[in-house]
Parts: structure tokens; C-alpha cells; sequence
């Protein structure tokens, strides 16, 4: 009986060894800003530049490029309520939002707004945003990130 135990312990054990180096190249790989700028050459995106910055909104590392005409920063966090907070902080107000659909502010007598078009995305704990009158290329830019 005890040898019957021991015998499938060591089948088992084998088996995770074997399975071990397979599982391992599953997992994903950490995200880095290397990858990050690695992902865009990868993509044919034009980096005209790329460059660590000093840490802006609250975050751990900060990175700026251009690419393609278009301004990206890449934000690295440490802290998951941080980054959700600034995440959310690139979403269209609605009360903006409201103003802007009904042109409101138009019919008062004030400019219309010229806004840049911005694109942002979220992976791990890392955030991109991406400003440029592109839009094509902005939806470019945020899709070379999320599949970095």
C-alpha cells in the first residue's frame, strides 16, 4: 500500500517537472517599456522619439515619444488605486460631454472648442495616452500597446 502511494507521488512529480518548463512559456511576459517601444517598431509605427521623463501624475516612470506626428506618454504605476484614478480621469466629463452634443456653448456666443483627439488605454499597470489630430493613427498607436 505504501509503495503503491509513493509510486504515484513520483509519477506525479514527474509529471509537474515535465509539464513545468511548458507552463512557464505561457505565462505572459512583464511589461516594460522596452516592449512597450518595441511593440511600436514591431507595428511599423514611426518613433520619431522616445525618452524616459521625469514622473508626472503620481506615477513611478514616465516615458514620452512621438510617433508618427502624434504626442504618446506612457505612464508605469506601483499602485492599482492611482492608476484607476488617473484612467479615469481621461474619460469625457459628461457634463462636457452634454454641452458639447447640444452645442450649448455655441448658442451662448462662445468659440467652439477645438480639442485634440485623444486616445487612451490601460494595461497592467501601465497607461498610454496618445494626442494627434490622426485619429487613424492614434487607434494604431493604442493597438500597438495592448499588444505589446
Amino acid at each position: 500500500m505504501e509503495t503503491e502511494k509513493l509510486v504515484k507521488l513520483l509519477i506525479g512529480l514527474g509529471v509537474v517537472l515535465l509539464a513545468l518548463p511548458f507552463a512557464l512559456k505561457l505565462m505572459p511576459k512583464p511589461m516594460t517599456f522596452e516592449r512597450v517601444q518595441a511593440g511600436f517598431a514591431k507595428a511599423g509605427l514611426p518613433v520619431e522619439s522616445f525618452e524616459m521623463t521625469t514622473p508626472s501624475n503620481e506615477s513611478a516612470a514616465t516615458a514620452g515619444a512621438r510617433i508618427g506626428g502624434a504626442g504618446v506618454t506612457i505612464y508605469q504605476y506601483d499602485d492599482e488605486g492611482k492608476i484607476a484614478r488617473y484612467t479615469e480621469y481621461q474619460k469625457t466629463d459628461p457634463g462636457t460631454a452634454i454641452v458639447a452634443q447640444w452645442n450649448l456653448a455655441e448658442s451662448l456666443g462662445a468659440a467652439k472648442p477645438k480639442q485634440t483627439p485623444t486616445r487612451y488605454a490601460r494595461r497592467g499597470m501601465f497607461l498610454i495616452v496618445a494626442m494627434g489630430d490622426d485619429t487613424a493613427l492614434l487607434d494604431r498607436i493604442i493597438a500597438a500597446f495592448k499588444a505589446a
